[in-house]
């Protein structure tokens, strides 16, 4: 008999919110691969790879925080998971800017759209569509 942990669900929708922003930006990636030049389609990776990794890293840190203390307040790992995701997300902006050529605004478009395909994942977790 398994014992619940908190942790299993946040790691369910890791896996939701993974597959959920890996389909969108597939998607705006194949978009710039068709329409584009090769330093949109460079700029449009990178743009999901900044909306990507700090979502998981986020929340991968809130898995790590419910396992050490299982008494964490929902509202606590919220604001846990948000304060990550910014400080990454800043630092990968930033760094990108800094030191890589990109198409900016191609960069920006497949960000946005790719953080916004978060929103799928509800649908996904659904248990029919579930990784586990």
């Amino acid at each position: 008999m398994e014992s619940y942990s908190p942790g299993s669900d946040i790691i369910s929708v890791v896996k939701s919110l993974l597959l959920a922003q890996s389909i969108v930006g597939a998607l705006v990636i194949l978009y710039q691969i068709v329409l584009g030049d090769a330093l949109s389609v460079e700029s449009a990776l990178i743009g999901v790879a900044v909306a990507v990794v700090p979502s998981l890293l986020g929340l991968l840190a809130v898995v790590v925080k419910v396992k050490r203390n299982n008494r964490s307040h929902i509202s606590e790992l919220a604001w846990f998971n948000e304060s990550i995701k910014l400080i990454y997300t800043a630092v990968l902006m930033l760094l990108v800017s800094r030191f890589i050529e990109i198409n900016e605004i191609a960069m920006l478009v497949a960000y946005s759209l790719t953080y916004v395909g978060s929103c799928l994942t509800p649908i996904l977790n659904k248990p029919q569509f579930r990784m586990t």
